[in-house]
């Protein structure tokens, strides 16, 4: 690894050496073109104004004219600014043309001075000539052949001096001559001919220095120079381009190469990642297994245990345990669906959950931790929040465990309050906050808090424990649910943690009932927390009743001496700080007119010591904190009316569904094949409350012989067994020709990707996931049987038979009509709209949902009693499995039985009285 690294560095430095040589090089010659542009510019701006200055300079007049001066001094700037440029050119220093031409411009200059100097010579000599004409003619006035000689001479020195010619230069010589034959008589002509001679000299050296200038020969280098420049700016940009063009084709090859390179690499890692990845499927497979048979036994058996006859103390016991493992069991899919949590891709579902049933599950979880640790959690919930929403109560839960057990852990003393509000309420926002007074968080460590894997200290990891995921699952699930968590905290104050997220009321009816109390029985109402107190009260309030309120002992046997006969029930807190609130209950006891007032004991922790004290002065009532509205309402209900809701709610739904099933499956054989002795049990309990006949065997290979022997309806096959696992049992079982259409539906604790596939793939038709759900159980069974099995069922209802059969119904339930009320009030509110459900399904050409919804309406009116709505309900279903179309006249004849049902349904809800519906039986209703 460290040879790699070592390599790559000296990979990076040559690439990079390189570049930076190659872009000095770039440089260079893009410098060197600019450059030779420049000189070529300046080159071409010399000519032109030399060329300008040269015309200007020859055709002036006068010699002595400033602007002549000005003109040769601007000139003479310019070319010296050339030359300078030119000479600081690294390439035109060491160049033998070059220099030839500085020094050729350097030349003309001083031709130009030259020229400049001559021309006011000429000048300055012209005015004694003529001074001297003038004294020459003056001398030879007598003379008329001199005056001639004379004017001529001077007319031909004015010509030779504008336009130089040898014919006047010629002219001139004659007429000095002549001259000179007299000059020895008159010493002014000696002198004229002495300065007609110099005049003649400088004025033929005047133009020939002039025409040597026009001609410009000098500069003749500096034009070939100029093209030689723009012909080396231009090659010069031409290299630059085609460096660059090679420059980006070779940086495209090694980006290319690297790339191939990488690829490579990553399809190794790639690879390698996928065997670890299968190595991680394996083990979290062998896990899920080994995991799940024990939580199948744990959960099934409490479900069975739940379902027979228990004190409140056990039932509470078995339903913390069942809660319990239903986490437990959520976090068990958490961690195989830990691909989809790492990808991003986790998904919510959005189905009607009732709020406050959410809420009671949640508070017997952390029930027993807050027991342990002395610390009293307080559920405050809003009124104005409604109690039925639309969302994903599992991952609400899954949020609100988790903060609230972070509370609980991090709170050596007080409270924890878990409270929810209407943060807004068109788009409803509902609030959830959970504040604790527990050790508070440093602000500086706020920011890692829903970092994963990350604790506040290593002191606190190894005193409280935990993995440090929890904050960071819950703030992902909280972002999908459209919310974030905040948090305020102040170390050794405590901590708020709160989000807000959309949510819904829900699209269906309500389950339960509203407890209200008509008679407005007077309460008391006796704890030490002043929230606790407000919220009892609150809760009692809003339920008709009339709360007194104390906050101590003494107070509240005040409140005995004063409204003792009229009080009709008294809610005592336990320990209220230094006094005991089980002392006022003992003296109570004792008191002829307060013993028959009835008491609810309250608290928080040590129930167990609490219970043997309680019943050691009588009391039988116990209600755990968190207290919630619906455990409280419900304690108290059955307190002053003597009536149990929640017993009879359970027992008029598991009566109703264990009817149903038993109907659907009674008689069906089933070969479990399973060697877990523990879920053989469990599993065979199921089947056995439906009256289904089992063949049980504990491997692949027995499971194989037996379905050889005898014939099956189903065959339930879990996956890893000895011998012979579940997959080539499947196989083997495909494989008899007699035997392949027998439905196999697979029950195992693997719950994997793609282990549904692998069942389906080799032939099996069904998939359960341990623990087994006793619901998914039947209901696999009933949809994997064959045809014939449900053929049996009546095609068209005989129009004698009755729409409901309340005998029938009430046998079922014990002769306990007010079961059958609340199962009637079920049906009411939750299925009116079914049908329209149903032909929307069937509109949009969605035969599956349409086939969920009939399957429901059956098992529904299966619980009611209503024969004709379940046989044409499990009629349709049965059409639709096979792939039947349905008519406007099949949901007409369904619409019509349906609202006959529910006008059956409605006028004994109303009346309470079913007299004209009971053909036979028992004859009347039983009174309430």
């Amino acid at each position: 690894m460290n040879s790699n690294t070592r390599s790559n560095r000296l990979i990076l430095c040559v690439v990079i050496v390189t570049l930076l040589l190659f872009s000095g090089y770039c440089w260079r010659l893009l410098s060197q073109q600019q450059r030779a542009f420049d000189l070529s510019v300046a080159a071409e701006l010399i000519l032109n104004r030399v060329n300008t200055d040269t015309v200007y300079l020859l055709g002036h007049e006068q010699a002595n004219d400033e602007q002549v001066q000005l003109r040769l001094e601007q000139l003479s700037l310019n070319l010296d600014k050339f030359v300078r440029k030119v000479q600081q050119d690294p390439d035109s220093a060491a160049n033998p043309y070059a220099q030839a031409l500085l020094h050729n411009v350097e030349r003309y200059l001083l031709d130009l001075t030259r020229l400049s100097s001559m021309d006011m010579g000429l000048s300055y000599i012209e005015r004694p000539f003529l001074q001297q004409l003038q004294t020459a003619l003056s001398d030879t006035q007598a003379d008329a052949s001199l005056q001639l000689t004379l004017n001529r001479l001077a007319q031909q020195v004015h010509y030779l001096k504008r336009n130089w010619d040898p014919a006047d230069e010629k002219v001139i010589n004659q007429l000095l001559q002549q001259l000179g034959t007299h000059s020895d008589k008159m010493p002014s002509l000696r002198s004229l001919i002495q300065l007609t001679q110099d005049v003649t000299e400088q004025v033929g050296a005047y133009h020939k220095l002039r025409n040597q200038v026009i001609d410009m020969h000098e500069l003749e280098g500096l034009v070939d120079w100029k093209q030689n420049k723009i012909r080396q700016a231009s090659e010069l940009k031409s290299r630059f381009f085609l460096l660059v063009l090679a420059g980006a084709l070779i940086s495209f090859a090694l980006v290319a190469l690297t790339l191939w390179r990488r690829n490579q690499r990553l399809s190794e890692l790639s690879r390698e990642t996928g065997l670890l990845a299968q190595a991680k499927s394996d083990f979290l497979a062998n896990m899920s297994h080994e995991i799940r048979t024990p939580m199948n036994a744990i959960i099934g058996f409490s479900t069975l245990a739940l379902q027979t006859p228990l004190s409140q103390q056990q039932r509470d016991y078995l339903g913390k345990i069942k809660s319990s493992s239903d986490t437990l069991l959520l976090l068990i899919n958490d961690i195989l669906d830990l691909t989809k949590v790492e990808s991003g891709k986790l998904s919510l579902e959005e189905i009607d959950f009732d709020l406050a049933e959410q809420i009671d599950s949640l508070a017997g979880m952390f029930a027993d931790l807050a027991e342990r640790k002395q610390v009293e959690v307080i559920i405050n919930k809003s009124v104005a929040v409604p109690d039925f929403l639309r969302g994903d109560p599992l991952r609400l839960g899954q949020v609100l465990v988790n903060l609230v057990n972070n509370a609980i852990k991090f709170t050596e003393r007080g409270e924890v309050e878990v409270a929810i509000t209407l943060a807004n309420a068109d788009p409803m926002r509902v609030r959830f906050s959970v504040r604790d007074t527990g050790i508070g968080i440093a602000e500086e460590k706020l920011t890692q808090l829903f970092q994963p894997f990350t604790q506040l200290e290593a002191g606190n990891t190894r005193k409280y424990g935990g993995s440090g995921l929890g904050l960071n699952i819950s703030q992902r699930l909280v972002e999908l649910m459209g919310g974030k968590i905040t948090v305020q905290s102040k170390p050794g104050v405590g901590s708020l943690f709160q989000f807000e997220i959309p949510m819904h009321k829900a699209l269906y009816g309500v389950s339960g009932r509203r407890v209200f109390f008509e008679q407005e029985p007077l309460v008391l109402v006796m704890d030490d927390n002043e929230l606790v107190l407000e919220l009892i009260s609150g809760m009692l309030s809003r339920s008709g009743a009339k709360v007194i309120q104390a906050n101590s002992v003494s107070r509240a046997r005040a409140v005995l001496h004063e409204e003792g006969n009229k009080l009709q029930l008294a809610i005592f807190d336990w320990r209220m700080g230094q006094e005991d609130g089980l002392d006022l209950a003992l003296e109570m006891s004792q008191h002829n007119q307060w013993r028959l007032i009835p008491i609810l004991m309250t608290s928080a922790w040590a129930k167990e010591g609490l219970q043997v004290r309680m019943e050691s002065i009588g009391l039988n009532h116990f209600l755990a904190k968190p207290m919630t509205e619906n455990a409280l309402l419900a304690k108290v209900d059955e307190l002053l009316n003597g009536s149990s809701f929640d017993r009879r709610m359970r027992q008029a739904e598991a009566q109703g569904d264990q009817q149903n099933f038993h109907d659907l499956l009674q008689g069906t054989r089933v070969l479990l094949a399973e060697d877990n002795r523990v879920n053989q049990q469990l599993i065979l309990e199921y089947l056995k409350r439906v009256d289904v006949q089992v063949t049980v065997v504990s491997n692949g290979r027995e499971a194989v012989e037996r379905v050889a022997e005898q014939p099956f309806d189903v065959i339930l096959m879990d996956l890893q067994m000895p011998v012979l696992d579940g997959l080539d049992a499947t196989r083997q079982i495909r494989k008899m020709v007699d035997k392949h259409d027998v439905p196999i539906i697979a029950l195992t604790a693997s719950a994997m990707p793609g282990d549904r596939e692998r069942c389906l793939g080799v032939g099996m038709n069904g998939y359960v996931t341990k623990p087994v759900s006793k619901l998914d159980l039947y209901n696999n069974l009933i949809q994997w049987l064959k045809p014939a099995t449900s053929s049996q069922v009546v095609v068209k209802p005989p129009e004698t038979m009755d729409l409901l059969d309340l005998p029938d119904a009430l046998h079922r339930l014990d002769q306990d009509r007010e079961a059958l009320q609340i199962l009637f009030k079920l049906f009411m509110a939750e299925h009116k709209d079914d049908l329209w459900e149903i032909r929307s399904a069937l509109r949009r050409q969605d035969p599956k949902a349409a086939m969920g919804l009939l399957h429901t309406l059956k098992g529904v009116s299966a619980n009611i009693s209503a024969r004709r709505l379940n046989l044409i309900a499990a009629e349709l279903e049965r059409r639709l499995n096979q792939e039947e179309e349905l008519n406007e006249q099949d949901l007409a004849r369904l619409q019509h039985i349906f609202s006959q049902t529910r006008d059956k349904v409605s006028h004994f809800l109303l009346t309470g009285d079913g007299k004209e519906m009971l053909m036979h039986g028992e004859g009347r209703l039983p009174r309430f």
